[in-house]
């Protein structure tokens, strides 16, 4: 749900719009400057341009496309550290989710799988460090998590593996990692679970705990194996 409750300027998340298509631009800025929580600070339409109004505008969030992130290095963008990015793309491919997400992406959202509504929620969530998935995009990470590779053994014996992060956490814990991964609040946790937000909150502390996590975003992305796991406890 979206709340009016921040109306002033001051107040509203600061947005960037990325995208090479003029026409994709003109269409995400009339949604936002429709909220009252949101405020356009400016557009861009390539990845140099996107670097140089990111430092010069310090948006709370940038709504980039692939095409305005693309670059022949295949490199991250070096953004402001404030800086978020929501990626709003055509495509659910599983590579180019998984791209978005290793090069610093927070949320990602498919065309066609969204509403006005959830573009503005999705920007604000960003702007919190929530990651926000259209259906498409969470389907592309589980299966990217579900198809890694298994290493080929090695000659040599290897050290025994870390536990996976399902082996760390409880039932439970792992019940409420999917709803996670899903990007739904506490709140909305609360409610599917049928317990109170403080209980949601108690296990999600347990599962940054054990899974070495900071942040939702940290924690999804050792949940769906984007990340390395820290070393477990002894």
């Amino acid at each position: 749900m979206i709340t009016q409750a921040h109306s002033s300027s001051a107040t509203r998340v600061r947005a960037l719009i990325s995208d090479d298509n003029l026409l994709v631009r003109l269409g995400i800025r009339s949604v936002l400057e429709g909220s009252d929580v949101v405020s356009v600070v400016g557009e861009a339409g390539d990845r140099t341009e996107t670097v140089s109004r990111a430092r010069s505008l310090t948006p709370d969030v940038i709504v980039a496309s692939h095409g305005a992130l693309a670059a022949d290095d295949d490199a991250a963008l070096a953004l402001p550290d404030q800086a978020l990015v929501l990626v709003v793309s055509h495509s659910q491919e599983r590579h180019l989710v998984e791209h978005a997400f290793r090069n610093g992406a927070t949320s990602y959202l498919i065309h066609g799988q969204f509403a006005a509504a959830d573009l503005v929620a999705a920007v604000v969530a960003t702007a919190a460090r929530r990651p926000y998935l259209s259906p498409g995009a969470v389907a592309a990470m589980v299966e990217s998590f579900r198809t890694q590779s298994i290493p080929e053994p090695q000659p040599e014996p290897e050290p025994e593996p870390e536990p996976s992060p399902r082996a760390r956490v409880s039932r439970r814990e792992a019940e409420l990692m999917e709803h996670i991964v899903c990007g739904r609040t506490n709140r909305e946790i609360a409610a599917r679970l049928y317990v109170t937000e403080k209980t949601v909150k108690n296990h999600i502390n347990h599962i940054y705990t054990k899974l070495g996590a900071r942040t939702r975003a940290e924690v999804i992305a050792i949940w769906l194996g984007l990340a390395d796991q820290p070393t477990a406890p002894r």
